[in-house]
Protein backbone atom coordinates (compact mmCIF):
# COMPACT_ATOMS: atom_id res chain seq x y z
CA UNK A 1 0.00 0.00 0.00
CA UNK A 2 2.91 2.27 1.03
CA UNK A 3 4.81 1.38 -2.24
CA UNK A 4 1.29 2.32 -4.27
CA UNK A 5 1.05 5.81 -2.63
CA UNK A 6 4.52 6.34 -3.29
CA UNK A 7 4.29 6.36 -6.78
CA UNK A 8 0.95 8.08 -6.92
CA UNK A 9 2.86 10.80 -5.36
CA UNK A 10 5.91 10.21 -7.59
CA UNK A 11 3.24 10.24 -10.86
CA UNK A 12 1.59 13.15 -9.37
CA UNK A 13 4.94 15.05 -8.88
CA UNK A 14 6.19 14.17 -12.63
CA UNK A 15 2.63 15.58 -13.71
CA UNK A 16 3.04 18.79 -12.41
CA UNK A 17 6.58 19.32 -13.28
CA UNK A 18 5.50 18.84 -16.81
CA UNK A 19 2.37 20.93 -16.61
CA UNK A 20 1.50 23.00 -19.75
CA UNK A 21 1.48 27.11 -18.96
CA UNK A 22 0.68 29.82 -21.92
CA UNK A 23 2.43 33.10 -20.17
CA UNK A 24 1.09 36.23 -21.51
CA UNK A 25 4.30 38.42 -23.00
CA UNK A 26 2.58 40.87 -24.87
CA UNK A 27 -1.39 40.54 -24.75
CA UNK A 28 -3.95 43.33 -26.33
CA UNK A 29 -6.93 44.33 -24.32
CA UNK A 30 -9.41 44.20 -27.45
CA UNK A 31 -10.71 42.64 -30.65
CA UNK A 32 -13.30 43.30 -32.95
CA UNK A 33 -16.08 41.11 -33.52
CA UNK A 34 -16.13 39.26 -36.81
CA UNK A 35 -20.19 38.84 -38.08
CA UNK A 36 -19.05 41.09 -41.71
CA UNK A 37 -16.52 39.69 -43.07
CA UNK A 38 -15.23 42.90 -44.77
CA UNK A 39 -14.74 43.98 -41.56
CA UNK A 40 -12.69 41.45 -40.03
CA UNK A 41 -8.74 42.38 -38.53
CA UNK A 42 -6.61 40.83 -36.86
CA UNK A 43 -5.06 41.21 -33.48
CA UNK A 44 -2.13 40.14 -32.41
CA UNK A 45 -0.60 38.60 -29.41
CA UNK A 46 3.40 37.06 -28.33
CA UNK A 47 2.95 33.87 -25.69
CA UNK A 48 5.31 31.99 -24.01
CA UNK A 49 3.89 28.55 -24.07
CA UNK A 50 6.72 26.29 -21.44
CA UNK A 51 5.99 22.83 -19.98
CA UNK A 52 6.30 21.17 -23.34
CA UNK A 53 8.89 18.38 -24.92
CA UNK A 54 12.37 19.86 -25.39
CA UNK A 55 13.44 20.44 -28.64
CA UNK A 56 10.29 19.54 -30.34
CA UNK A 57 7.89 20.49 -33.30
CA UNK A 58 4.56 21.00 -32.18
CA UNK A 59 1.42 21.60 -34.45
CA UNK A 60 -0.99 23.98 -33.43
CA UNK A 61 -3.46 26.80 -34.95
CA UNK A 62 -4.83 29.66 -32.58
CA UNK A 63 -8.01 30.01 -31.26
CA UNK A 64 -10.75 32.40 -29.19
CA UNK A 65 -12.88 31.20 -26.39
CA UNK A 66 -15.27 32.32 -23.56
CA UNK A 67 -16.53 28.54 -22.40
CA UNK A 68 -15.81 27.24 -19.19
CA UNK A 69 -13.73 24.68 -19.26
CA UNK A 70 -12.77 25.70 -22.39
CA UNK A 71 -12.66 23.66 -25.88
CA UNK A 72 -10.69 24.21 -29.23
CA UNK A 73 -12.62 27.50 -29.28
CA UNK A 74 -13.80 29.45 -32.48
CA UNK A 75 -11.79 31.98 -35.04
CA UNK A 76 -9.10 32.29 -37.87
CA UNK A 77 -5.37 32.84 -37.71
CA UNK A 78 -2.34 34.17 -39.22
CA UNK A 79 0.18 31.85 -39.37
CA UNK A 80 3.71 33.85 -37.70
CA UNK A 81 7.57 31.75 -37.49
CA UNK A 82 10.43 33.53 -35.83
CA UNK A 83 12.72 32.65 -38.67
CA UNK A 84 11.80 33.53 -41.76
CA UNK A 85 11.95 32.34 -45.34
CA UNK A 86 10.69 32.40 -48.66
CA UNK A 87 7.35 33.71 -47.63
CA UNK A 88 8.31 36.01 -44.87
CA UNK A 89 7.57 35.70 -41.17
CA UNK A 90 4.01 35.69 -41.73
CA UNK A 91 2.99 32.37 -43.57
CA UNK A 92 -0.66 32.20 -44.10
CA UNK A 93 -4.18 33.00 -43.71
CA UNK A 94 -6.50 30.25 -42.91
CA UNK A 95 -10.29 30.30 -42.08
CA UNK A 96 -10.08 25.87 -41.53
CA UNK A 97 -7.87 24.59 -38.97
CA UNK A 98 -7.46 20.70 -38.17
CA UNK A 99 -3.71 18.75 -37.20
CA UNK A 100 -5.39 16.74 -40.01
CA UNK A 101 -4.46 18.79 -42.30
CA UNK A 102 -1.34 20.26 -44.02
CA UNK A 103 1.06 23.00 -43.30
CA UNK A 104 0.26 26.85 -43.82
CA UNK A 105 2.86 28.20 -45.95
CA UNK A 106 3.29 29.90 -48.76
CA UNK A 107 1.55 32.87 -48.15
CA UNK A 108 -1.71 31.37 -48.91
CA UNK A 109 -5.09 32.40 -48.12
CA UNK A 110 -6.54 28.71 -47.26
CA UNK A 111 -10.29 27.50 -47.17
CA UNK A 112 -9.17 24.23 -46.33
CA UNK A 113 -7.81 22.39 -43.03
CA UNK A 114 -4.47 24.07 -41.91
CA UNK A 115 -1.76 24.03 -38.91
CA UNK A 116 1.45 25.59 -38.43
CA UNK A 117 4.31 24.70 -36.47
CA UNK A 118 6.76 25.57 -33.93
CA UNK A 119 10.16 23.68 -32.29
CA UNK A 120 10.29 24.53 -28.50
CA UNK A 121 14.04 25.03 -27.03
CA UNK A 122 15.85 22.82 -24.50
CA UNK A 123 13.36 23.38 -21.60
CA UNK A 124 10.43 22.56 -23.38
CA UNK A 125 9.29 26.39 -24.35
CA UNK A 126 8.81 28.33 -26.98
CA UNK A 127 8.09 32.59 -27.21
CA UNK A 128 6.15 33.88 -30.56
CA UNK A 129 3.88 35.79 -32.24
CA UNK A 130 0.02 34.24 -32.48
CA UNK A 131 -2.87 36.07 -34.46
CA UNK A 132 -6.77 35.87 -34.47
CA UNK A 133 -9.08 36.60 -36.75
CA UNK A 134 -12.62 36.58 -34.59
CA UNK A 135 -15.67 35.17 -37.01
CA UNK A 136 -19.10 35.68 -36.94
CA UNK A 137 -19.35 33.06 -34.16
CA UNK A 138 -21.13 33.58 -30.79
CA UNK A 139 -18.04 33.53 -28.66
CA UNK A 140 -16.79 37.15 -30.26
CA UNK A 141 -20.51 38.48 -29.66
CA UNK A 142 -19.98 42.13 -28.88
CA UNK A 143 -19.38 42.41 -25.40
CA UNK A 144 -17.51 38.85 -24.71
CA UNK A 145 -14.45 38.40 -22.95
CA UNK A 146 -12.43 36.14 -24.83
CA UNK A 147 -9.84 34.18 -23.30
CA UNK A 148 -7.19 33.94 -26.48
CA UNK A 149 -5.57 29.98 -27.04
CA UNK A 150 -3.14 28.58 -28.87
CA UNK A 151 -4.18 24.25 -29.56
CA UNK A 152 -1.72 21.76 -29.72
CA UNK A 153 -0.49 18.24 -30.78
CA UNK A 154 1.22 15.73 -28.93
CA UNK A 155 4.85 17.35 -29.88
CA UNK A 156 5.15 14.23 -31.89
CA UNK A 157 3.44 14.48 -35.22
CA UNK A 158 -0.04 13.40 -33.43
CA UNK A 159 -3.07 14.37 -35.81
CA UNK A 160 -5.19 14.69 -32.87
CA UNK A 161 -5.35 17.75 -30.09
CA UNK A 162 -3.50 17.33 -26.92
CA UNK A 163 -3.70 20.27 -25.09
CA UNK A 164 -5.79 23.29 -25.24
CA UNK A 165 -3.87 26.59 -23.96
CA UNK A 166 -5.89 29.72 -22.72
CA UNK A 167 -4.80 33.05 -21.52
CA UNK A 168 -5.70 34.14 -18.08
CA UNK A 169 -6.74 37.67 -19.01
CA UNK A 170 -9.28 38.38 -21.75
CA UNK A 171 -9.54 40.32 -24.56
CA UNK A 172 -13.11 42.52 -25.20
CA UNK A 173 -15.01 41.92 -28.68
CA UNK A 174 -15.67 45.23 -30.05
CA UNK A 175 -18.35 46.17 -32.59
CA UNK A 176 -17.82 48.74 -35.95
CA UNK A 177 -19.72 51.40 -34.87
CA UNK A 178 -20.10 54.95 -33.92
CA UNK A 179 -21.64 54.62 -30.74
CA UNK A 180 -20.34 55.71 -27.24
CA UNK A 181 -19.63 53.22 -24.31
CA UNK A 182 -21.60 50.32 -26.03
CA UNK A 183 -18.60 48.37 -27.06
CA UNK A 184 -17.94 50.03 -30.51
CA UNK A 185 -14.89 51.03 -32.23
CA UNK A 186 -13.76 52.84 -35.17
CA UNK A 187 -10.89 51.49 -37.53
CA UNK A 188 -7.15 52.96 -37.64
CA UNK A 189 -4.63 52.81 -40.55
CA UNK A 190 -1.09 53.82 -39.61
CA UNK A 191 1.40 54.85 -42.30
CA UNK A 192 5.03 54.53 -41.64
CA UNK A 193 6.04 56.33 -44.60
CA UNK A 194 8.16 53.69 -45.83
CA UNK A 195 10.57 53.69 -42.40
CA UNK A 196 9.16 50.33 -41.42
CA UNK A 197 9.26 47.05 -43.24
CA UNK A 198 6.08 44.45 -44.03
CA UNK A 199 5.71 42.39 -41.46
CA UNK A 200 6.80 44.29 -38.33
CA UNK A 201 4.83 43.97 -35.25
CA UNK A 202 2.93 47.05 -34.30
CA UNK A 203 1.82 47.22 -30.43
CA UNK A 204 -0.45 50.21 -29.77
CA UNK A 205 -1.04 52.02 -26.14
CA UNK A 206 -3.02 54.36 -24.98
CA UNK A 207 -0.05 56.13 -22.66
CA UNK A 208 3.05 57.68 -23.95
CA UNK A 209 5.18 55.17 -21.07
CA UNK A 210 3.82 51.90 -22.96
CA UNK A 211 2.98 50.83 -19.56
CA UNK A 212 -0.21 48.55 -19.15
CA UNK A 213 -1.32 46.38 -21.81
CA UNK A 214 -1.22 47.24 -25.51
CA UNK A 215 -4.78 48.36 -26.71
CA UNK A 216 -3.96 46.51 -30.05
CA UNK A 217 -1.34 43.86 -31.58
CA UNK A 218 -1.41 43.89 -35.38
CA UNK A 219 1.19 44.22 -38.36
CA UNK A 220 2.83 46.53 -41.27
CA UNK A 221 1.76 45.45 -44.61
CA UNK A 222 2.55 43.83 -47.12
CA UNK A 223 2.51 40.22 -45.54
CA UNK A 224 2.40 38.76 -49.20
CA UNK A 225 -0.81 37.36 -48.47
CA UNK A 226 -3.93 38.20 -50.55
CA UNK A 227 -6.85 38.07 -47.86
CA UNK A 228 -9.75 39.48 -50.30
CA UNK A 229 -12.13 38.73 -47.83
CA UNK A 230 -11.21 41.54 -45.98
CA UNK A 231 -12.37 44.34 -47.59
CA UNK A 232 -11.55 47.11 -45.32
CA UNK A 233 -8.12 45.48 -44.22
CA UNK A 234 -7.19 44.98 -47.88
CA UNK A 235 -8.22 48.25 -48.89
CA UNK A 236 -5.31 49.78 -46.79
CA UNK A 237 -2.17 47.53 -47.73
CA UNK A 238 0.06 50.07 -48.73
CA UNK A 239 3.51 48.70 -47.94
CA UNK A 240 4.22 50.26 -44.05
CA UNK A 241 0.61 50.53 -43.40
CA UNK A 242 -1.11 48.98 -40.60
CA UNK A 243 -4.59 48.31 -39.78
CA UNK A 244 -6.57 47.97 -36.03
CA UNK A 245 -9.27 49.17 -34.15
CA UNK A 246 -9.73 51.78 -31.61
CA UNK A 247 -12.60 51.71 -28.89
CA UNK A 248 -14.62 54.68 -29.05
CA UNK A 249 -14.66 55.34 -25.26
CA UNK A 250 -11.31 55.08 -25.20
CA UNK A 251 -10.68 58.26 -23.38
CA UNK A 252 -6.71 59.01 -24.65
CA UNK A 253 -6.94 57.76 -27.62
CA UNK A 254 -3.41 56.50 -28.78
CA UNK A 255 -0.20 57.72 -27.51
CA UNK A 256 2.36 55.40 -27.93
CA UNK A 257 3.06 53.17 -30.90
CA UNK A 258 5.91 50.50 -31.05
CA UNK A 259 7.66 48.79 -34.00
CA UNK A 260 8.75 44.91 -33.33
CA UNK A 261 10.84 42.99 -35.34
CA UNK A 262 10.04 39.68 -35.63
CA UNK A 263 13.05 37.69 -35.78
CA UNK A 264 15.27 39.74 -33.20
CA UNK A 265 12.60 40.59 -30.47
CA UNK A 266 13.89 43.59 -30.89
CA UNK A 267 12.16 47.01 -30.69
CA UNK A 268 12.99 49.23 -33.73
CA UNK A 269 11.24 51.93 -32.68
CA UNK A 270 8.66 54.46 -30.85
CA UNK A 271 6.90 57.23 -31.49
CA UNK A 272 4.35 59.09 -28.83
CA UNK A 273 1.72 62.02 -28.88
CA UNK A 274 0.81 63.52 -25.65
CA UNK A 275 -2.78 63.96 -26.29
CA UNK A 276 -4.28 61.00 -29.20
CA UNK A 277 -4.18 63.80 -32.14
CA UNK A 278 -1.97 63.00 -34.58
CA UNK A 279 -1.23 64.36 -37.89
CA UNK A 280 -3.82 62.78 -40.10
CA UNK A 281 -3.03 61.02 -44.08
CA UNK A 282 -4.38 63.40 -46.53
CA UNK A 283 -6.67 61.03 -48.17
CA UNK A 284 -10.92 61.84 -48.44
CA UNK A 285 -11.61 58.76 -46.43
CA UNK A 286 -9.42 59.59 -42.92
CA UNK A 287 -9.82 63.68 -43.25
CA UNK A 288 -13.14 63.45 -41.09
CA UNK A 289 -11.12 62.21 -38.19
CA UNK A 290 -8.44 64.99 -38.23
CA UNK A 291 -5.92 62.25 -36.92
CA UNK A 292 -7.84 62.01 -33.27
CA UNK A 293 -7.66 58.86 -32.29
CA UNK A 294 -10.59 59.53 -29.98
CA UNK A 295 -12.82 59.40 -32.87
CA UNK A 296 -16.40 57.44 -33.03
CA UNK A 297 -16.20 57.08 -37.26
CA UNK A 298 -16.60 53.13 -37.20
CA UNK A 299 -15.53 51.76 -40.65
CA UNK A 300 -17.23 54.06 -42.64
CA UNK A 301 -15.18 56.91 -41.45
CA UNK A 302 -11.90 55.64 -40.37
CA UNK A 303 -9.36 57.55 -38.62
CA UNK A 304 -5.63 57.58 -40.62
CA UNK A 305 -2.88 58.57 -38.34
CA UNK A 306 1.19 59.31 -40.09
CA UNK A 307 3.42 57.18 -37.38
CA UNK A 308 6.88 57.23 -39.19
CA UNK A 309 10.02 55.82 -37.04
CA UNK A 310 11.34 59.16 -35.94
CA UNK A 311 14.79 60.05 -36.76
CA UNK A 312 17.51 58.94 -34.07
CA UNK A 313 18.34 61.35 -31.46
CA UNK A 314 19.87 61.73 -27.84
CA UNK A 315 16.94 61.45 -26.27
CA UNK A 316 15.74 58.48 -28.47
CA UNK A 317 18.33 56.77 -27.89
CA UNK A 318 18.41 57.19 -23.66
CA UNK A 319 14.94 56.65 -24.41
CA UNK A 320 15.71 53.01 -26.14
CA UNK A 321 18.62 52.05 -23.92
CA UNK A 322 20.87 51.70 -26.75
CA UNK A 323 24.55 53.11 -27.87
CA UNK A 324 23.83 52.65 -31.74
CA UNK A 325 20.28 53.29 -33.79
CA UNK A 326 17.23 52.60 -32.63
CA UNK A 327 16.96 48.90 -31.31
CA UNK A 328 16.86 47.50 -28.19
CA UNK A 329 15.54 44.25 -27.15
CA UNK A 330 12.87 42.95 -24.04
CA UNK A 331 12.99 39.79 -22.49
CA UNK A 332 11.10 37.00 -24.46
Amino acid sequence: MKKNALFLVVGLLAANLNAQTITEVFLPEYLANGNNTGDRAPTAARLTISGLLPNATYRYYVSGETNVPVGTGAGNYFGINNVTNSAGYIQGYTTQKAFTGSLLANDENATANRYSEFTTDASGSYTGWFALVPTSNARFTVGNNVRFGVILNNGSGGTSVAHQLYTTSTLLSLGQGTGIGVNQATFLVGDTLGTVPGETMVLLYDNVAGSGRPVWGTWTESDGINATAFTLWNTHVTPGRWGAYVPNDLANGIRRIEYWDIGSNSLLGYLTDDDGIWQTINEPVFLAANGDTTYDGGVGRPIGILAPIPEPSALTLLALGAALGLIRRRPA
